[in-house]
Order: C-alpha cells, then structure tokens, then sequence
C-alpha cells in the first residue's frame, strides 16, 4: 500500500465503521467507509471543474476534517498536493501560489486574523494560473453535495504526490517534491515503530501543513486503522481535555509543547492514563525532559525522532519500547541509510564523531520543485540529502542529535560548539522553564555563547554559568544569558535562532544579571 488512495480504499473495507477522523472542535467525526466516500466525491466535483492529474491544487486553512479530505481527493485525482502554511500572509501567499504553480486554491475564508479569501481576491490578477478557488465554508460542500461518478487515476506509487514547502527561516521557502512512496512509507513505518495499532487514536500538537501533520500522523493511521484526533491550535489545556475525552493513545509534538504540558499545573486534574507512546521532533529534545514526559503524563512509549520536510518528515524513529529512546533518535527507518560526514569535506566519520547527518533512500525528496541549484546543492552524488543538520551514529546504528543545525552551531576563535549540549545542561536547573543557545556577535573571537531563558523563578546569570562551568569546556559556557517571557516560535513549535540573534542586535533582550 504505497499510495494513499490505496490505503483508504483498504481501510474503507477492513474498518469500514471505526473512527478515521475526529475534530472535537467542529464536532466532526468521519468512518474510515465516509472518510472515502467524501474524498472520492470531492476528486469527482474538481474533476468536472477541470483538475486532473498533474494539477497543482493548494490549501490554505487550519487544522479541520476537510483538511484530509482534500489531501486523499489529490491522491484519487493523480493531483499534486501543495498544503501552505497558516501564517502566510499576503506577500507568502502571492509566492507560494505563483512559484508552485497551483491551478486551484481550496481555502478557509479567514483563520483568526489571517483573512485568507480577501487576500486571494487581491492576488488574483497577478497569479494568471490559478483558475479556481473554492472556500471551505460555501464551496466544499457545494463539491461534496454533487457526488459526481468518478474513477480514480491509476495508482503509480513514483507519481509526485505532494508539494510541501520547507519553514524558510531566511528568505522565501522551498518546495519539497514528495512522491505517494515516500509518504507513505515514511508514515506506516514510523507509526509501526511507535507501536500504533488499528483502534488506537493518535492526536497531535502539530500543524496539518507540516510534514508531520499530513504524513506522519495523517498517513501513519490511515496505515494502521488508527483515529486522527484534530486540535485547532496547541493549547495545554484544550490538549489535556482532547486527551482525556478521546482516550488518545499517541501524542506527536516538539520540545516546547512537552514542557508546556509537563510543568501546566493542571495536568495533575486530568486523566491521561490512556496515552502509551509518542512522538517528539527536533534538535532540542532534552532526554531528562521526555524521560520525564514518559514517567510523569505517564507516557511511556514517548520517542524522540529526528527528520525534515525532504526527508518525507522522518530519517530515525526508535522502537517505542527501546530503552534508548529518549538519548537517542534510533536506528534509520527501512530502507533508509544514515552517514556522518565531515561538513566541508564530506569524509565519512567514525562512530561517535559530530558531523552533518546525511540520509539516502526512497524517502528523499525529488527536489525542489522549480529550483534545480537548490536540488543539486541538497541532493548530492550517490544520492545522499545533506540535512545541514548535526549528529553522529553510536557504534549499534542508533542515531544521536548532537547540536542542531549547521547554522545553528556557533564558532568561538576557531572552535565549534553544538548549542543543544549546553542546553541541556542549563535545562537542568529547577529556576529554567525553556533555554536556547545561540551565537552572538564579537569582535575579538568571532562569536560568543548566548543563551535565552524563560525562568520559572529569579536565578542570577552566575549561577547558571557555574552549573555550566560544572559540567563543560570553559570556552562552552554563555557568555551572557538573556531572560525572555516568550520565544520567537516557528509554525511547529520550534525556536527560531535566527530571530534571537535579531533580537541581540535590536536589544530587545533583557540580561540576566
């Protein structure tokens, strides 16, 4: 089953009545039996409109049954997916509906502020390719209403399924070629490694835009006969209630929700005895944290994992019952391949030495579509997607996230130094809710260590550099440590560096004394 429509064509017959889709927040439940009939009615209605296969079809609107909907009629059409990010406003929104190409736009009239239909009746003149846009709220049950006949596309598991644009921390974002194999594997072998179950309900803090929205988890139950439960938005207590009324059995989320939730005070007055496993991403899972989360919610299954958009979400996932699985992101999913090399020279490195992480497998993106210097600079010879992220493989296989993003990493006088390290150590102190490590500018060595605390109570800088002192190098520990009531977040929940270094130069950071 390594095409999405095939899968829910399977699931529609092995669970025709078990829950497919649930959004407690519209009130919304789906079978897997209706789940394919809406979709195979919307593919027919765009279909008569002219949408086949081959057409880029976009859309913009916040975490709702429809959503998934949408995602499975492009699969039955043979239509390219392209699902945009919530907070594009107008400038985002012009780039990404010219620079994808998209011949069709299904949309949310408005989400909270953001008003998505007045904003694509400004741009419609400048964007001559897009033939149709259709609103969520009038339009799509028009479509679904209609019920044309309509025989899906012949399933070619190689076809490019979806166009997934990247998070585009500088400068406009990237799309990502994915194809309904890479999806699809990408999504049944992670959920088989979290333990996911048919009857099993998994919910999630993360956008449905997001790789791991529309893949992992969307893809990951529809694989295993298991519930997506949608939330609107990541609130700590709207989650504690979806938890306990749904009777979740996974969680997929970041480092900022988890602790959100592990230190809310009041998780204690909800029953969250339901959750087995679960997923966190990126390169700031702090392992004293998910140990915690796993103990505490309890959860014990709860994993982190490591991968990105041009991945097709994720390289690593550990087993939920791996008793590593909070140090490490496991071993390579199959039929990927992991290497550590050198960042400038490429050579490969021995177990345990910090280099790019570098993947290789069916997974891997087709490119980026449109930019073919972009594809060459990811995509290198042998096949292998540079991450630009940094790591390094123990000796049984199991990969380790050592300090974050190439970018990320700060070089002091010639030395390099991997932030997440001393994030962890400062994470550690009762007085620290969240930390981020970061470089800031100097004019005698370069760069210096920076770190942004949120504190849960007053602590003095000095304390937190003599906890550091304790535990690491001397030319590791923060130079100088900033308080922060918020950071600036990405769409996923991950803290955007690049913004706090912005905020140094703009002083718009307190230092901690």
């Amino acid at each position: 089953m390594l095409h999405p429509w095939v899968a829910l064509e399977h699931a529609a017959k092995a669970w025709p009545d078990a829950d497919a889709l649930v959004f407690p927040h519209q009130n919304a439940h789906r079978s897997f039996a209706a789940y394919h009939a809406e979709a195979l009615a919307l593919a027919g209605a765009l279909h008569a409109r002219g949408i086949g296969a081959g057409d880029h079809v976009a859309l913009l609107a916040e975490n709702r049954v429809e959503w998934a909907v949408v995602q499975m009629a492009c699969a039955a059409l043979g239509a390219v997916f392209v699902p945009l990010n919530t907070h594009y406003r107008k400038d985002d929104l012009a780039y990404a509906l010219k620079q994808s190409d998209s011949k069709a736009l299904i949309c949310s009239t408005q989400y909270r502020s953001n008003p998505y239909l007045e904003n694509v009746t400004a741009l419609r003149a400048s964007l001559p390719l897009l033939a149709h846009v259709f609103t969520l709220e009038d339009d799509y049950p028009r479509l679904i209403a209609e019920g044309r006949s309509f025989a899906p596309v012949a399933p070619d598991p190689l076809a490019v399924a979806a166009l997934l644009y990247t998070s585009g921390t500088t400068g406009f974002p990237k799309g990502a070629l994915l194809s309904h194999r890479a999806m699809m594997m990408v999504g049944r072998n992670s959920a088989t490694r979290l333990g996911l179950s048919a009857g099993d309900r998994w919910t999630s803090i993360i956008p449905l835009f997001h790789c791991a929205g529309c893949i992992l988890n969307l893809l990951g139950c529809l694989s295993h006969g298991a519930a997506y439960i949608g939330v609107p938005s990541f609130d700590p207590d709207n989650m504690f209630r979806i938890i306990e009324a749904e009777r979740c059995t996974h969680l997929s989320g970041v480092p900022t929700s988890y602790l959100a939730m592990l230190d809310h005070p009041a998780r204690t007055n909800y029953d969250l005895s339901s959750l087995m496993a679960g997923s966190c991403g990126g390169a700031d899972c702090n392992p004293d944290v998910l140990r915690r989360c796993a103990a505490e919610f309890p959860m014990p299954g709860l994993s982190q994992v490591y991968g990105q958009t041009e991945g097709g979400t994720l390289f690593a996932c550990p087993e939920h019952d791996d008793p590593l699985r909070w140090e490490t992101a496991g071993k390579a999913l199959p039929e990927y391949e992991l290497r550590i090399v050198h960042p400038d020279s490429l050579e490969m490195l021995a177990p345990g030495e910090i280099g790019e992480i570098q993947a290789r497998g069916p997974m891997v993106m087709e490119g980026y579509y449109n930019k073919p210097e972009a594809t060459a600079e990811t995509i290198i010879d042998g096949g292998w997607l540079r991450t630009g992220d940094l790591g390094y493989l123990r000796e049984d296989g199991r990969l380790v996230i050592a300090g974050g993003r190439l970018r990320d990493m700060i070089i002091r006088g010639g030395e390099n130094i991997y932030p997440a390290e001393i994030e962890n150590v400062l994470q550690q102190h009762d007085a620290v809710a969240e930390v981020a490590v970061f470089g800031v500018p100097d004019d005698y060595y370069g760069e210096i260590v920076g770190a942004a605390v949120k504190l849960l109570r007053p602590v003095a800088a000095s304390e937190l550099q003599a906890l550091c002192a304790a535990r690491i190098a001397k030319f590791k520990v923060p130079a100088v440590v900033f308080t922060v009531e918020r950071f600036p977040l990405t769409p996923s929940g991950k803290i955007r560096k690049v913004e706090l270094r912005d905020w140094v130069k703009e002083n718009r950071m307190e230092k901690l004394a």
